[in-house]
């Protein structure tokens, strides 16, 4: 009625591991209609929707080395975009959908670079002896959010999509790292450490003042819901690796019924 998309519309990608192989999967936001994507006894990491929700980037070992590939819900066909030496990871699409953005090593130190997929150009962005990783493009793509360990310690950093100068974002904790946006632009959700203990915070991009959201000690990769409304993070407690999601103020908490094993690195569908 309000035009606008529900706190739990989409889907949501995710990685399992029972111990045995992982599995890149996606399903309701409720845990519902689990379908797989891609199965290895390697690692599978960091997955990432496209803007119209037809494809999938996300990080394979299964050759032993990383490699990025992306793949087309309907068909199951999948591309590998990149497969240079040392590190490929952490795929970001841009918003257009025409490129990634992605940390590479193949130059000695891992930087940001963006990768044109229709034409295979690189373009690298940062230049740093610094591991920068993570990247993520604002919505209206104009920039790149990333972490880097430069001052010393996991901090967020933003780079024109074309290139320039790195400018720190964060300062507030000791650690800030693995950036999501939320999809006016306004918020960035984040991992945010004090002292050992990992938390979700979310900050205000005009201010740049945090707001920690989660209770800890371990969340991670956190993704914002489709309106905005609410961040899904991953948690471990006891011993247990599960999803949850909160609001933006921290007063709701919803721990998701995702029940194939230890779940991790969640990511909300546009």
């Amino acid at each position: 009625m309000t035009g606008k998309k529900g706190a739990f519309s989409g889907r949501i990608a995710y990685v399992t591991n029972n111990g045995q192989q992982s599995q890149l999967q996606i399903a309701d936001t409720d845990g519902f209609d689990p379908q797989t994507i891609t199965t290895s006894k390697e690692p599978l990491m960091s997955p990432s929707w496209s803007p119209d929700k037809s494809r999938i980037a996300y990080v394979s070992f299964e050759k032993k080395t990383a490699a990025i590939y992306v793949q087309t819900l309907a068909t199951g066909q999948r591309t590998k975009v990149a497969e240079f030496p040392g590190i490929n990871g952490a795929p970001a699409w841009s918003p257009d959908g025409q490129k990634v953005a992605l940390t590479l090593s193949k130059d000695g130190s891992p930087d940001i670079y963006t990768l044109n997929l229709g034409t295979g150009a690189l373009m690298k962005l940062t230049k740093s002896f610094s591991i920068d990783t993570e990247p993520v493009w604002s919505p209206d793509g104009s920039y790149i959010v990333f972490t880097s360990d430069r001052g010393g310690k996991p901090q967020l950093y933003r780079v024109s999509s074309t290139g320039g100068d790195e400018k720190r974002i964060t300062f507030s904790g000791t650690y800030n790292a693995r950036a999501s946006f939320s999809p006016d632009g306004k918020s960035i959700a984040m991992v945010h450490g004090n002292g050992g203990d990992y938390r979700i915070g979310v900050m205000d991009v005009g201010s740049r003042s945090i707001n920690v959201i989660t209770t800890g000690p371990a969340d991670e990769s956190p993704s914002f819901a489709p309106n905005g409304s609410m961040v899904i993070y991953a948690a471990k407690k006891g011993g247990a690796a599960y999803l949850s999601a909160v609001s933006l103020d921290g007063k709701m908490q919803q721990r998701l019924g995702f029940n194939s094993g230890a779940v991790r690195e969640p990511a909300w569908s546009p």
